[in-house]
């Protein structure tokens, strides 16, 4: 996958005409591709997504030549969401927000559940999916940096620890998706008193390598 064609993974696609539609096309696969993994997990045919797409399978193996190859890009694709969300939160929120409460309310709202469970153990290492874990592990750590310098954050923090919390804050519940959304939203207020108070905590957090290591065993 060229690094250029997942950069932004929710903007509006320019180019001519048939780029533009094939841009949104492939947005389509990978938001189908991740509503299907997290609801039946590394198993799901290709025909299952396919379907949430509204595309024909053939289509799909057209831009991916594998049900691995597809699963990377949703990779690529949902980092680099994040990504892009811990980017806009240092560049636009106000200095009297909690830089964390933003990021993981936006998390919630935007993505549906972690990839850690889905795909993690699935899938060899990927030269795209190193290079967008950097990106990553860089905007969180800006992050981080700023919720440091205004007192939000105990100086033991890391950007592993936003990582494992959104593991944490999207279990899979056997319920409907709204009331699901209400319980993470309830636990997350109770993540961030956490956070509030533990300014005085000097325990060893996660470093990114560990963090990555539990996401990519291979």
């Amino acid at each position: 996958m060229r690094q250029d064609e997942m950069h932004g993974p929710d903007r509006a696609p320019t180019g001519p005409g048939r780029a533009r539609e094939a841009r949104s096309n492939d947005i389509g696969v990978l938001r189908a591709a991740r509503e299907i993994f997290a609801e039946r997990g590394w198993d799901a045919p290709v025909s299952a997504i396919a379907d949430r797409a509204g595309v024909g399978v053939g289509s799909i193996y057209r831009r991916y030549r594998t049900k691995e190859e597809l699963a990377q890009s949703l990779r690529v694709y949902v980092i680099d969401h994040l990504t892009q969300l811990a980017r806009d939160c240092v560049a636009r929120t106000d200095p009297d927000q909690r830089l964390l409460e933003v990021f993981f309310r936006r998390h919630l709202a935007e993505l549906e559940s972690p990839l850690i469970p889905t795909l993690g153990g699935h899938l060899p290492r990927d030269p795209e999916v190193d290079r967008a874990t950097g990106d990553l592990s860089a905007a969180l750590e800006a992050l981080i940096d700023l919720a440091r310098d205004r007192g939000q954050v105990p100086d033991s923090f890391t950007a592993a620890d936003i990582m494992l919390m959104t593991v944490h804050l999207r279990p899979r519940l056997p319920t409907t998706t709204e009331r699901a959304r209400e319980l993470h939203e309830r636990y997350l207020d109770f993540m961030l008193m956490g956070i509030a108070h533990a300014a005085d905590r000097t325990e060893r957090g996660p470093s990114w390598d560990e963090w990555y290591a539990m996401w990519q065993p291979n």
